[in-house]
């Protein structure tokens, strides 16, 4: 399937749309893409992105725009056998491919793990449901991201941490957007055969909230002690607080 990337960034109706079926188009090869880009250290970035939940064995976790699934098994790993975790994404190919992935979590019905088909602007989830809730790589695709902040603090209980971990629109590292605007697009179309969904990853990278800004964010929607934790020399950032209440 070939997707032809849009003038700028699409908004409203249309940028869920184009998102969808994007990353409908490179689910299978969604992993091996992340590796290459990143040179595996999204693995790294996740590692720790998961140690600042502070969750304990117990615990229910949310994890949306899960993707492929590839932070759940983190997830699962620290909240043990006597916890939950639920992961959610709008994508049915990306959720095909974390079905593959957990095949013995979905075949046996383990209630430890739970995939979801859903809006991130719109959780299906009751307030207070969960310990803490993250978002990786996923939050610059909604089409509000005001509104999927206040709904990830909505469903998280009093005293969780939410986090966000993402690209940066402005790297601190000198040659970064020459390998954002040119090698990521190659490695696309070299292993997806899909240019256009790493010209519109770098596109609305540049376009994101910078870490400052959605720090103040998550601020307004009623986190405290919001802390930004830069990484990968400044191309990627963890924005994480506390719920009050």
């Amino acid at each position: 399937m070939t997707i032809s990337t849009p003038s700028g960034i699409p908004e409203g109706v249309k940028k869920a749309d184009f998102v969808h079926a994007l990353f409908n188009a490179i689910a299978k090869r969604y992993d091996l893409l992340n590796d290459c880009i990143s040179f595996g250290m999204h693995r790294k970035w996740k590692q720790e992105a998961v140690s600042r939940l502070n969750l304990q064995a117990g615990d229910a976790a949310l994890d949306v725009c899960t993707g492929t699934g590839d932070l759940l098994s983190l997830l699962l790993k620290t909240v043990g056998t006597t916890g939950s975790v639920t992961g959610l994404d709008f994508s049915e190919e990306m959720l095909a491919v974390a079905q593959q992935r957990y095949a013995s979590f979905v075949q046996a019905k383990n209630p430890a793990l739970t995939l979801v088909q859903g809006d991130a602007m719109a959780l299906p989830f009751a307030d207070n449901t969960f310990n803490a809730g993250i978002v990786s790589f996923g939050l610059r695709n909604v089409t509000t991201v005001e509104t999927a902040v206040a709904e990830l603090v909505r469903v998280v209980k009093p005293g969780g941490i939410v986090l966000n971990l993402d690209t940066c629109p402005q790297v601190l590292l000198p040659g970064f957007d020459i390998y954002f605007s040119k090698v990521m697009p190659f490695f696309g179309k070299l292993l997806a055969g899909n240019q256009s969904a790493y010209q519109y990853l770098q596109a609305s990278s540049k376009n994101f909230l910078t870490p400052e800004a959605l720090q103040h964010l998550f601020t307004q929607c009623g986190l405290e002690t919001v802390t930004v934790k830069r990484t990968g020399f400044g191309s990627v950032a963890m924005v994480y607080g506390i719920k009050g209440g």
